[in-house]
Protein backbone atom coordinates (compact mmCIF):
# COMPACT_ATOMS: atom_id res chain seq x y z
CA UNK A 1 0.00 0.00 0.00
CA UNK A 2 1.48 3.22 -0.83
CA UNK A 3 1.63 5.51 1.96
CA UNK A 4 1.87 9.43 0.92
CA UNK A 5 1.86 12.26 3.08
CA UNK A 6 1.22 15.65 1.30
CA UNK A 7 2.56 18.79 3.86
CA UNK A 8 2.90 22.12 2.89
CA UNK A 9 5.13 24.34 5.00
CA UNK A 10 3.61 27.74 3.11
CA UNK A 11 0.51 28.72 1.42
CA UNK A 12 0.54 30.34 -1.89
CA UNK A 13 0.32 34.11 -1.49
CA UNK A 14 -0.13 37.36 -3.23
CA UNK A 15 1.60 40.63 -1.98
CA UNK A 16 2.06 43.76 -4.24
CA UNK A 17 3.83 42.43 -6.78
CA UNK A 18 5.32 39.32 -5.16
CA UNK A 19 4.19 35.60 -5.83
CA UNK A 20 5.25 32.85 -3.02
CA UNK A 21 5.25 29.51 -3.62
CA UNK A 22 5.45 26.86 -0.61
CA UNK A 23 8.32 24.27 -0.33
CA UNK A 24 5.77 20.83 -0.47
CA UNK A 25 7.16 17.75 1.47
CA UNK A 26 6.22 14.02 0.76
CA UNK A 27 6.56 11.10 2.70
CA UNK A 28 6.81 7.98 0.69
CA UNK A 29 6.61 4.39 1.86
CA UNK A 30 7.97 1.91 -1.01
CA UNK A 31 5.41 0.15 -3.24
CA UNK A 32 7.16 -3.42 -3.47
CA UNK A 33 10.79 -4.61 -3.06
CA UNK A 34 12.99 -7.88 -3.82
CA UNK A 35 15.99 -9.86 -2.64
CA UNK A 36 18.31 -11.29 -5.74
CA UNK A 37 20.49 -13.95 -4.75
CA UNK A 38 22.74 -16.83 -5.78
CA UNK A 39 24.07 -19.69 -4.37
CA UNK A 40 26.78 -21.25 -6.23
CA UNK A 41 26.11 -24.85 -6.59
CA UNK A 42 22.69 -24.60 -6.31
CA UNK A 43 20.04 -23.49 -9.09
CA UNK A 44 18.74 -20.77 -6.81
CA UNK A 45 19.92 -17.86 -9.28
CA UNK A 46 15.86 -18.70 -10.46
CA UNK A 47 14.74 -18.67 -7.09
CA UNK A 48 12.32 -15.07 -6.30
CA UNK A 49 12.87 -14.10 -2.91
CA UNK A 50 9.83 -11.77 -2.14
CA UNK A 51 9.42 -13.41 1.36
CA UNK A 52 12.46 -12.04 2.59
CA UNK A 53 11.80 -8.77 5.20
CA UNK A 54 15.27 -7.18 4.22
CA UNK A 55 16.62 -4.69 1.32
CA UNK A 56 20.75 -5.05 1.36
CA UNK A 57 23.72 -6.72 -0.60
CA UNK A 58 25.66 -9.58 0.65
CA UNK A 59 28.51 -11.62 -0.40
CA UNK A 60 29.66 -14.56 1.55
CA UNK A 61 31.43 -18.04 1.37
CA UNK A 62 28.61 -20.87 -0.09
CA UNK A 63 28.51 -24.18 1.65
CA UNK A 64 29.16 -26.30 -1.32
CA UNK A 65 32.51 -23.93 -1.81
CA UNK A 66 33.00 -20.40 -4.07
CA UNK A 67 30.20 -17.66 -3.01
CA UNK A 68 26.96 -17.11 -2.46
CA UNK A 69 26.10 -13.01 -3.54
CA UNK A 70 22.81 -11.19 -3.05
CA UNK A 71 21.21 -7.68 -4.13
CA UNK A 72 18.27 -5.62 -3.16
CA UNK A 73 15.65 -3.84 -5.52
CA UNK A 74 12.72 -1.04 -3.60
CA UNK A 75 10.76 1.17 -5.65
CA UNK A 76 8.52 3.91 -4.25
CA UNK A 77 5.50 5.56 -6.78
CA UNK A 78 6.56 8.85 -8.08
CA UNK A 79 3.75 8.60 -10.79
CA UNK A 80 2.15 11.52 -9.02
CA UNK A 81 5.01 13.81 -10.45
CA UNK A 82 4.84 15.91 -13.32
CA UNK A 83 8.00 15.40 -15.94
CA UNK A 84 9.77 18.25 -14.89
CA UNK A 85 9.34 19.00 -11.51
CA UNK A 86 11.84 20.80 -9.80
CA UNK A 87 13.24 18.32 -7.10
CA UNK A 88 14.85 20.57 -3.95
CA UNK A 89 15.42 17.62 -1.98
CA UNK A 90 14.89 13.96 -1.95
CA UNK A 91 16.31 11.70 0.92
CA UNK A 92 16.13 8.02 1.55
CA UNK A 93 15.89 6.82 5.52
CA UNK A 94 17.17 2.97 5.99
CA UNK A 95 16.90 1.23 8.94
CA UNK A 96 19.21 -1.40 10.41
CA UNK A 97 18.32 -4.78 10.11
CA UNK A 98 21.48 -6.68 11.44
CA UNK A 99 21.87 -10.34 10.99
CA UNK A 100 19.36 -12.28 8.30
CA UNK A 101 19.74 -15.34 8.21
CA UNK A 102 22.40 -17.87 8.28
CA UNK A 103 26.12 -17.99 6.97
CA UNK A 104 29.52 -15.82 7.86
CA UNK A 105 27.88 -12.62 6.60
CA UNK A 106 23.70 -13.22 7.25
CA UNK A 107 24.20 -14.52 10.65
CA UNK A 108 26.07 -11.35 11.71
CA UNK A 109 24.73 -8.37 9.69
CA UNK A 110 26.63 -5.49 8.26
CA UNK A 111 30.30 -6.82 7.96
CA UNK A 112 33.78 -6.23 6.40
CA UNK A 113 34.38 -3.54 3.60
CA UNK A 114 30.86 -3.29 3.21
CA UNK A 115 30.38 0.00 0.66
CA UNK A 116 27.77 -0.14 -1.25
CA UNK A 117 26.37 1.31 -4.70
CA UNK A 118 22.62 2.63 -5.05
CA UNK A 119 21.96 3.05 -8.52
CA UNK A 120 18.47 4.15 -10.69
CA UNK A 121 16.88 1.12 -11.73
CA UNK A 122 16.02 1.43 -15.62
CA UNK A 123 13.41 -1.35 -16.76
CA UNK A 124 10.86 -2.76 -15.41
CA UNK A 125 10.63 -5.42 -12.30
CA UNK A 126 8.21 -7.71 -10.46
CA UNK A 127 8.71 -8.21 -6.62
CA UNK A 128 6.71 -11.81 -7.04
CA UNK A 129 8.71 -12.66 -10.33
CA UNK A 130 12.17 -11.18 -10.29
CA UNK A 131 15.19 -13.22 -9.97
CA UNK A 132 19.07 -12.79 -10.33
CA UNK A 133 18.58 -14.05 -13.60
CA UNK A 134 15.93 -11.82 -14.61
CA UNK A 135 17.35 -8.98 -12.86
CA UNK A 136 16.41 -5.67 -14.20
CA UNK A 137 19.00 -3.39 -15.55
CA UNK A 138 20.28 -0.14 -13.59
CA UNK A 139 22.56 2.80 -14.85
CA UNK A 140 25.75 4.16 -12.20
CA UNK A 141 24.98 7.89 -13.59
CA UNK A 142 24.40 9.81 -10.91
CA UNK A 143 25.02 6.67 -8.73
CA UNK A 144 25.22 7.36 -4.50
CA UNK A 145 27.69 5.81 -2.09
CA UNK A 146 26.74 4.28 0.99
CA UNK A 147 30.05 4.49 3.09
CA UNK A 148 31.00 1.23 5.37
CA UNK A 149 29.50 0.52 8.12
CA UNK A 150 30.65 0.76 11.59
CA UNK A 151 28.20 -1.54 13.42
CA UNK A 152 26.83 -4.87 12.80
CA UNK A 153 23.28 -2.91 12.54
CA UNK A 154 23.34 0.66 11.67
CA UNK A 155 20.88 3.37 10.49
CA UNK A 156 21.42 5.15 7.33
CA UNK A 157 19.35 8.16 7.56
CA UNK A 158 18.77 11.16 5.61
CA UNK A 159 20.88 9.68 2.03
CA UNK A 160 20.97 12.47 -0.56
CA UNK A 161 19.28 11.16 -3.28
CA UNK A 162 18.32 14.37 -4.74
CA UNK A 163 19.67 13.71 -8.14
CA UNK A 164 18.61 10.10 -8.41
CA UNK A 165 15.34 11.15 -7.66
CA UNK A 166 15.08 14.22 -10.27
CA UNK A 167 15.71 11.43 -13.05
CA UNK A 168 13.17 9.12 -11.83
CA UNK A 169 10.43 12.13 -12.22
CA UNK A 170 12.11 13.09 -15.45
CA UNK A 171 12.19 9.77 -16.95
CA UNK A 172 9.46 7.66 -15.78
CA UNK A 173 9.30 5.42 -18.75
CA UNK A 174 12.79 4.67 -17.51
CA UNK A 175 12.52 4.52 -13.93
CA UNK A 176 11.73 1.59 -11.93
CA UNK A 177 13.30 2.34 -8.36
CA UNK A 178 16.65 1.76 -6.79
CA UNK A 179 19.19 -1.14 -6.85
CA UNK A 180 21.82 -1.50 -4.29
CA UNK A 181 24.89 -3.55 -4.69
CA UNK A 182 28.12 -3.96 -3.08
CA UNK A 183 30.92 -2.25 -4.73
CA UNK A 184 33.71 -5.36 -4.24
CA UNK A 185 31.16 -8.27 -4.40
CA UNK A 186 33.44 -10.63 -3.00
CA UNK A 187 33.32 -12.18 0.73
CA UNK A 188 33.11 -11.73 2.92
CA UNK A 189 30.98 -8.66 3.47
CA UNK A 190 27.51 -6.99 3.47
CA UNK A 191 24.87 -4.72 4.58
CA UNK A 192 21.55 -4.96 5.92
CA UNK A 193 18.20 -3.32 6.31
CA UNK A 194 14.84 -3.12 7.35
CA UNK A 195 12.74 -3.96 4.55
CA UNK A 196 9.35 -2.84 3.40
CA UNK A 197 7.12 -6.14 5.10
CA UNK A 198 9.75 -6.07 8.83
CA UNK A 199 7.48 -5.91 11.22
CA UNK A 200 8.30 -2.62 12.78
CA UNK A 201 6.33 -0.19 10.03
CA UNK A 202 8.52 2.82 11.33
CA UNK A 203 11.64 1.20 10.39
CA UNK A 204 10.24 0.22 6.64
CA UNK A 205 12.31 2.29 3.61
CA UNK A 206 11.13 6.37 3.65
CA UNK A 207 11.45 8.63 0.58
CA UNK A 208 11.17 12.42 1.41
CA UNK A 209 10.81 14.34 -1.15
CA UNK A 210 10.76 18.61 -1.01
CA UNK A 211 9.89 20.18 -4.25
CA UNK A 212 8.65 23.87 -5.02
CA UNK A 213 10.42 27.09 -4.68
CA UNK A 214 9.49 30.52 -3.15
CA UNK A 215 9.79 32.81 -5.89
CA UNK A 216 8.84 36.56 -6.36
CA UNK A 217 8.13 39.00 -9.00
CA UNK A 218 10.89 41.26 -9.36
CA UNK A 219 9.92 44.77 -8.71
CA UNK A 220 11.04 47.75 -10.85
CA UNK A 221 10.48 46.22 -14.22
CA UNK A 222 8.21 47.55 -16.88
CA UNK A 223 4.94 45.54 -16.22
CA UNK A 224 6.21 43.69 -13.42
CA UNK A 225 2.91 41.65 -13.75
CA UNK A 226 2.43 40.26 -17.15
CA UNK A 227 -1.12 41.41 -18.68
CA UNK A 228 -2.67 37.62 -20.26
CA UNK A 229 -6.46 37.65 -22.27
CA UNK A 230 -8.66 36.51 -22.23
CA UNK A 231 -8.86 35.07 -18.66
CA UNK A 232 -10.42 32.10 -18.19
CA UNK A 233 -9.63 30.26 -21.31
CA UNK A 234 -10.12 26.75 -22.23
CA UNK A 235 -7.75 24.09 -22.90
CA UNK A 236 -6.30 24.56 -25.65
CA UNK A 237 -6.97 28.13 -26.22
CA UNK A 238 -5.32 31.33 -27.03
CA UNK A 239 -4.07 33.87 -24.46
CA UNK A 240 -2.27 37.18 -25.45
CA UNK A 241 0.84 38.21 -23.15
CA UNK A 242 1.53 41.77 -22.42
CA UNK A 243 4.48 43.49 -20.96
CA UNK A 244 7.03 40.95 -22.36
CA UNK A 245 10.70 41.61 -23.22
CA UNK A 246 13.37 39.90 -25.58
CA UNK A 247 14.85 36.66 -24.21
CA UNK A 248 12.36 35.49 -21.96
CA UNK A 249 11.85 31.96 -21.11
CA UNK A 250 8.33 30.93 -20.50
CA UNK A 251 7.29 27.84 -17.97
CA UNK A 252 3.89 27.07 -16.54
CA UNK A 253 3.45 26.38 -13.00
CA UNK A 254 0.91 24.81 -11.08
CA UNK A 255 -0.13 26.25 -7.37
CA UNK A 256 2.47 23.97 -6.04
CA UNK A 257 4.83 25.45 -7.41
CA UNK A 258 5.87 22.02 -10.08
CA UNK A 259 6.19 23.08 -13.99
CA UNK A 260 3.91 21.64 -15.47
CA UNK A 261 5.14 22.82 -19.52
CA UNK A 262 8.87 24.00 -19.76
CA UNK A 263 9.68 26.24 -22.17
CA UNK A 264 6.49 27.97 -23.94
CA UNK A 265 6.53 29.78 -26.83
CA UNK A 266 4.80 32.78 -28.07
CA UNK A 267 3.16 32.30 -31.46
CA UNK A 268 3.78 34.88 -34.53
CA UNK A 269 0.65 36.56 -33.36
CA UNK A 270 2.06 37.21 -30.03
CA UNK A 271 -0.24 34.29 -28.09
CA UNK A 272 0.41 31.91 -26.10
CA UNK A 273 -1.27 28.24 -26.72
CA UNK A 274 -2.31 26.77 -23.53
CA UNK A 275 -2.04 22.85 -23.50
CA UNK A 276 -4.80 20.83 -24.94
CA UNK A 277 -4.47 18.23 -22.11
CA UNK A 278 -4.15 20.88 -19.03
CA UNK A 279 -6.82 20.08 -16.47
CA UNK A 280 -8.94 22.91 -14.66
CA UNK A 281 -7.45 25.07 -12.36
CA UNK A 282 -5.32 27.74 -11.80
CA UNK A 283 -1.57 27.88 -12.92
CA UNK A 284 0.86 30.66 -13.25
CA UNK A 285 2.71 31.69 -16.33
CA UNK A 286 6.58 32.69 -14.89
CA UNK A 287 8.72 34.32 -17.46
CA UNK A 288 12.32 34.16 -16.49
CA UNK A 289 15.08 36.84 -17.66
CA UNK A 290 18.13 37.34 -17.69
CA UNK A 291 20.83 35.37 -15.59
CA UNK A 292 23.15 35.26 -12.18
CA UNK A 293 22.22 38.72 -10.26
CA UNK A 294 20.32 40.13 -13.35
CA UNK A 295 18.00 37.67 -13.34
CA UNK A 296 14.64 38.72 -12.73
CA UNK A 297 11.34 36.94 -13.54
CA UNK A 298 7.51 38.41 -14.69
CA UNK A 299 4.39 36.20 -13.49
CA UNK A 300 0.52 36.37 -14.38
CA UNK A 301 -2.37 34.16 -13.19
CA UNK A 302 -3.62 31.90 -15.48
CA UNK A 303 -7.30 29.70 -14.72
CA UNK A 304 -7.88 27.28 -16.48
CA UNK A 305 -11.73 26.40 -16.92
CA UNK A 306 -13.81 23.86 -18.86
CA UNK A 307 -17.09 25.69 -19.35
Amino acid sequence: MRTFYHLLSSTLAFCGTSISFGQTIDQLSSTQDAVLGYHQGYSSANSNYNTANWFGAMSQPGNLGGENNSRGLIEFDLSAYIPGTIINEATLDLYGRGAVGAGAVASVGNVGNNTCWLERVTSPWNDNTVTWNTSPTATSVNAVVLSSSSASSQDYLGIDVTQLVQDMINDPDGSFGFLIRLQIEDPSRGLFFCGRGFSDATKRPRLTIKYGTDISVAEGLTGSRLQMYPNPVLPGGKVTLSGMTEDMELDLVDELGRIVQRGMYIGADGSLLVPQNLAEGVYHIRALHGSGADRSMLSATLVVTGN
